[in-house]
């Protein structure tokens, strides 16, 4: 049996989530139809694993067991959307971390697990997913929309925890399960 998983920080705030919640509700008045994702549960996928087997997992679990980094202070800023041009396939927060400790952690990620064959599937654009849009009723208010929210604020969030994470889904959306926490050594 094989299990969902990818390689996260989780980024939720209830100041973050908050506002959130006002940017999915402000895109599905503007017609925007889909699954707004749970602002409790927004986080940073640094590699997206897809379907994998126990073992998998257990050899996964040793390459990122030994990662080490320093927790570091992620901001969440302007909206956008995936893959561009007249297509909003997915809504997105993006995510910036001044230092470079977000990237290194990342490249670290995927060196370490193209050992083991998992490679990155797309370049790393760090963000979270706010919405996943199945249709898009007034494209013009839309964009319109999208434009005024590049440069939103939505805060910031202390990151200190790297996880390995199980996916399954569900009609009603993913139930997330922690496989692995890996701490930050302050």
């Amino acid at each position: 049996m094989s299990l969902r998983c990818f390689v996260a920080f989780d980024l939720s705030s209830p100041e973050i989530a908050e506002k959130i919640v006002l940017v999915q509700r402000e895109l599905e008045s503007q017609g925007i139809d889909g699954k707004p994702v749970d602002p409790e549960i927004i986080h940073l996928t640094l590699q997206f694993l897809g379907e994998i087997s126990p073992e998998y997992v257990r050899m996964v679990s040793e390459q990122l067991s030994s990662i080490i980094f320093r927790p570091f202070t992620a901001r969440l800023r302007g909206v956008g959307f995936f893959p561009g041009g007249g297509r909003i396939n997915v809504v997105w927060v993006g995510v910036e971390e001044p230092e470079g400790i977000l990237h290194q952690v990342q490249r670290e990620v995927s060196s370490r697990l193209s050992k083991l064959g998992l490679r990155p599937d797309k370049e790393f654009k760090p963000h979270v997913t706010i919405y996943r849009v199945k249709s898009v009723r007034n494209k013009p208010s839309v964009l319109s929309l999208l434009e005024r929210l590049k440069e939103q604020e939505f805060g910031e969030v202390y990151v200190d925890k790297l996880k390995l994470k199980k996916s399954t889904l569900t009609p009603q959306g993913p139930i997330y399960e922690d496989l692995l926490v890996v701490e930050a050594k302050k």
